[in-house]
């Protein structure tokens, strides 16, 4: 840890189906706090669906289109997992599975969450946590599920959530679904 951090190393696993705001502030609070933040992209074996519209590849996408300093720079490294369907064995498959992606980082010391509930597959793991509440009430609260919903019966509102920088990367993955083309 360097001495204008707080941490070593933060992780955060999410889905970011799309990268809405709340994710955002999750890695804007990584990047502040940490020497390194490592963000663990879930579901990449689902895409398409409703509930995972986007691929890995976009989701990534959105992430360095936000974040590209520090993405080039290597401080913010983001990968892909599929998901086990074990709740009990998921923490463990995480850290190993980072562990093996980038072998040269220390240890994951924090875990970062949007939700108490995302903070719990990770309890017996870490002793420290940065809970980013999405229910703060000086924060729109906002989920994947609420942006998915108004980008499918087309409320334009979906862009007050979503990154700008973002926005052709959902309007043409939009415009290609309803082409039938994904």
């Amino acid at each position: 840890m360097d001495k204008t951090h707080q941490y070593t190393h933060g992780l955060a696993v999410m889905r970011a189906q799309p990268l809405h705001i709340a994710h955002e502030k999750v890695i804007r609070s990584m990047l502040e706090k940490c020497s390194y933040a490592t963000i663990i992209l879930g579901s990449i074996q689902e895409q398409g669906t409703d509930r995972n519209p986007f691929s890995y590849t976009q989701r990534k996408q959105m992430i360095k289109n936000v974040f590209p300093d520090e993405t080039e720079a290597k401080k913010l490294r983001v990968i892909g997992l599929f998901d086990i369907n074990n709740p009990t064995e998921w923490g463990n498959f995480v850290l190993d599975f980072m562990h093996e992606a980038f072998p040269e980082l220390p240890r994951p010391d924090v875990y970062f969450a949007g939700s108490a509930y995302d903070m719990q597959w990770f309890k017996n793991f870490f002793d420290n946590f940065e809970l980013i509440d999405r229910t703060d009430y000086s924060f729109p609260y906002v989920s994947g599920s609420m942006v998915r919903d108004m980008m499918t019966i087309g409320d334009r509102r979906w862009k007050d959530f979503v990154n700008p920088l973002n926005h052709a990367l959902v309007e043409n993955y939009t415009r290609e679904r309803n082409k039938g083309i994904v």
